[in-house]
């Protein structure tokens, strides 16, 4: 073994096949639209690819935010006279991710391709303590990782697709 590695006792965790097709799955309309958009800018065609990539962007980071909606729900969501202390805060943080995705849709493409990247980086992180804390499984992790990727890559490409422009 190399010097300064060490084997983990811990198995990785195992993925549900269908969570990981279908978060797969979601990647491809960011794929599909950066290689429209990378082909065949600046033509009406590339434009509403471009468009297309903003509105999906914007609907997955509604999608995530419901994800962690739904996470402080099943930890904090089960009382019976009073809301626990953080249920407020917790709910509204979910609601940050469409929010801000859905503003950004109104401002200039460059821009809303930046605030993507760095929302999904956001969510990212928030979803891995998650894992940490026990509000969502390990699988999660690696899939969130991945996923997050391979759709700030997509984000990132069209960026500089714009910018060469």
């Amino acid at each position: 073994m190399a010097r300064g590695t060490r084997m983990s006792s811990k198995p990785a965790p195992l993925m549900p096949r269908s969570a990981l097709l279908l978060g797969y799955g979601g990647v491809i309309p960011f794929v599909g639209t950066g290689v429209v958009l990378w082909t065949m800018w600046p033509s009406e065609m590339g434009q509403t690819a471009l468009q297309a990539q903003l509105v999906y962007a914007a609907v997955i980071l509604s999608f995530l935010g419901g994800i962690r909606w739904g996470m402080v729900m099943t930890r904090l969501g089960h009382f019976k006279r009073r809301a626990p202390e953080g249920l407020a805060k917790e709910l509204s943080l979910s609601i940050i991710p469409p929010a801000i995705a859905w503003v950004t849709l109104f401002g200039p493409a460059e821009a809303a391709l930046i605030v993507f990247v760095l929302f999904f980086v956001a969510q990212a992180l928030s979803d891995l303590r998650a894992v940490r804390t026990g509000d969502a499984p390990d699988w999660y992790q690696p899939l969130r990782l991945q996923l997050t990727f391979l759709v700030c890559g997509a984000l990132l490409a069209s960026l500089v697709r714009l910018l060469i422009s």
